[in-house]
This record gives structure tokens, sequence and C-alpha cells, in this order.
């Protein structure tokens, strides 16, 4: 999900100022207006950044590896499922950081459909790693 960047700047600015008070002036609700306060906004759409991936992918190795002999429910290819209150623990993120996550581009593949009996999100650990780490390379690609 792509978030909105607020973009401002003066009216005085631009080059159509002048015509931009002429227009605003010829209606009643802009009769008294301080032109100095004129303003333009538009909204830039930008891809959220996940920050400390590095961090979440150690952790969620070493989380896996710690509780590798723990009972776990997996889906049919065998990959181990994390509801969403294990992932957060998993990787060292906080639920409303991992929420953001799942919520953009880079994690919505990783729900896993197969469990749905139970009304609990589940989330592939394969999945989510594959994911991270595909975002770890194409971003070091841009920079």
């Amino acid at each position: 999900m792509s978030r909105r960047r607020k973009i401002e700047i003066k009216a005085s600015e631009l080059e159509c100022y002048d015509n931009l008070v002429a227009e605003l002036s010829k209606r009643k609700e802009f009769a008294n207006f301080d032109t100095a306060s004129l303003r333009v906004w538009a909204y830039e759409s930008y891809e959220q950044e996940l920050k400390g991936v590095e961090k979440a992918l150690h952790n969620l190795d070493h989380w896996l590896a710690a509780h590798r002999n723990e009972l776990f429910i997996t889906n049919m290819q065998g990959e181990r499922l994390l509801c969403k209150q294990d992932l957060a623990k998993a990787l060292g993120i906080a639920r409303p950081t991992l929420d953001r996550w799942l919520k953009s581009k880079w994690l919505q593949g990783c729900y896993d459909h197969s469990r749905t009996e139970d009304n609990i999100y589940y989330y592939s650990a394969t999945a989510i790693k594959s994911a991270l780490k595909k975002y770890l390379i194409i971003k070091t690609q841009i920079k």
C-alpha cells in the first residue's frame, strides 16, 4: 500500500500568482483573505521504506533456529507458518511496525491462504525471509 507525502509551496512563488489572486478575490469566501497565506498543496505517492531489515532477517533466522524443536503449523509445502504475534517476535519488531510492513508491496505475497478456518492470519516464514532478502537486494541496487 503506497503512502502519500504532502508537498506544499507558497502560491507567491508561482508565475500565475497574480491570476490566482485575481480569480480568488472574485469569490465571496475569499473577499478579505490574506494573500500572503495562500499555499498550494499536492500529494505524492511513494512506497514506504522498510527500516532495520538486516537486523530483522538476523532475528528471524535466530528465532527459527531457537524454536526448531517446537511443534508448529505448516502449510502444504511444509513451510513454517507464523501468526502476526509470533512473526513480530521473530523479526524483533513491534506489531504496529509489522502491520505497516505487511501492508507494503514488499510483503503482500507472504500471507498463507491454506489456513483460514481459525480466523488467524498466518504468514510463511520462508516467504517473509525471501521477500525481505529481495527488498534488500533491490534497495542496494537503487543506491
